[in-house]
């Protein structure tokens, strides 16, 4: 048996799926909320596995998955196949960046011989953050749009007073190239102003969005912005505070949701645009 012992350690490996790089959570400094995929490979065939994470490097102070609400382990055992490959997601829940967790991958044989290999994670509290601001951020206010490609007709016979088109970013912030998915709501102040409408959401390389049936918009995880277009009709003699708010919004894989609901709401005012009844001559 101690030569099966001695084979597990020579090719046994585990990673974690994760991108490592500063302000995002990864699967060795997850954020509260994220889940990362851990995998263990170069597992002899046959063997049986089992997750499970201990509060100290050798293996002391084990946590009961069940009883334990800082982490779920979800693909807790298993049996190793002929690819060697041993998985889990795991859920790290609030309250988990209170401590430093060791994460263990325990390999028995079939003859009952078992083997082990470790890491050390250190969850974070979660900064994931998706905001939505003005084109540029101190942009607030504007007059109405007068142009004839807003539909301003200034023809007395024929007169419309057309329509404001509005730039507002969605901006993503402490992410990983993971897609990011938000559900923007478009409201304006007077409520009567049924004339509201989102006109196109862009990103460099997601191109031109669509909603999906739960109303989600899905952004490529190389974008860490997009832009959304609106129009309002103007409504002369009556100034019109317009606000987008994201709502639902979140990153695909990590399941991470947004830490900071305090920037989810942009606001722009556009101004009386004056009431002109008509014109005419004598």
């Amino acid at each position: 048996m101690s030569q099966l012992k001695h084979i597990i350690i020579l090719v046994i490996t585990l990673f974690a799926f994760g991108q490592a790089a500063e302000s995002q959570s990864t699967a060795v400094r997850p954020y509260e909320g994220a889940m990362h995929v851990y995998t263990c490979n170069g597992i002899s065939a046959g063997a049986d596995y089992n997750f499970y994470i201990t509060a100290n490097a050798d293996g002391s102070g084990r946590f009961d998955d069940g009883l334990t609400g800082e982490f779920d382990i979800i693909n807790e055992k298993g049996k190793v196949g002929e690819d060697g490959l041993a998985s889990s997601p795991i859920q790290w829940n609030m309250g988990a960046s209170m401590r430093i967790y060791y994460l263990w991958l325990e390999a028995t044989a079939p003859g009952g011989c078992s083997n082990y290999i470790s890491m050390q994670i250190a969850p974070q509290l979660n900064v994931f953050d998706i905001l939505s601001e003005n084109i540029p951020v101190d942009n607030t206010v504007s007059c109405p749009a007068i142009a004839s490609t807003d539909g301003f007709n200034a023809i007395a016979s024929t007169y419309d007073a057309g329509s404001t088109t509005l730039n507002f970013k969605i901006r993503r912030e402490n992410g990983t190239t993971n897609n990011w998915s938000f559900e923007p709501v478009l409201t304006v102040d007077p409520a009567y102003n049924l004339g509201i409408s989102i006109v196109s959401i862009v990103g460099v390389n997601s191109g031109n969005l669509t909603a999906d049936t739960n109303k989600l918009y899905t952004v490529n995880g190389t974008d860490s912005e997009v832009i959304v277009t609106v129009a309002v009709k103007n409504l002369p003699g009556t100034i019109q505070e317009v606000s987008l708010m994201i709502k639902n919004q979140g990153e695909n894989n990590t399941n991470l949701q947004d830490s900071n609901p305090a920037n989810d709401t942009v606001r722009h005012r556009i101004e009386i645009m004056p009431v002109i009844n008509g014109l005419q001559g004598v």
